[in-house]
């Protein structure tokens, strides 16, 4: 009888010990929505990004020797569905307008990362001011 009930004793105490390992472990990502205007970069300083409180923003990689003043534009908003994820358009020379889906992985004062579903990229990236 005893052994039972040190058997029971240790499953109860392993079982204490599994929850609170995992129980909890997630955190839910950094995300402060009114810190997404403002001018963002990666931290060689090499590509950046812009987003206006007008839902304007543009984008440019000076790796790809393409400068702020040739810089692609686009719309963006926050997906109303979900406080993690945003849309950026970019407006074809064409015409059409093309919709990247975005998970915004954490955004606060000083970083923004996320990544776009259309690339498979993910975008690390820092307060530029």
């Amino acid at each position: 009888m005893k052994k039972i009930k040190k058997i029971n004793l240790l499953a109860v105490l392993f079982l204490a010990l599994f929850a609170v390992s995992c129980g909890g472990g997630t955190e839910d990502p950094k995300i402060d929505k009114t810190q997404i205007v403002g001018k963002w970069m990666t931290p060689d300083e090499k590509y950046f990004e812009v987003y206006y409180s007008d839902n304007t923003g543009k984008e440019w990689d000076l790796k790809d020797d393409v400068t702020e003043e040739e810089a692609s534009w686009f719309t963006w908003e926050f997906d109303e569905g979900a406080d993690d994820k945003f849309f950026k358009y970019y407006e074809m020379e064409i015409g059409g307008t093309v919709p990247q889906y975005c998970n915004i992985l954490e955004l606060s004062a000083t970083n923004f990362r996320y990544n776009n579903e259309g690339f498979r990229a993910t975008y690390n990236l820092i307060r530029a001011e």
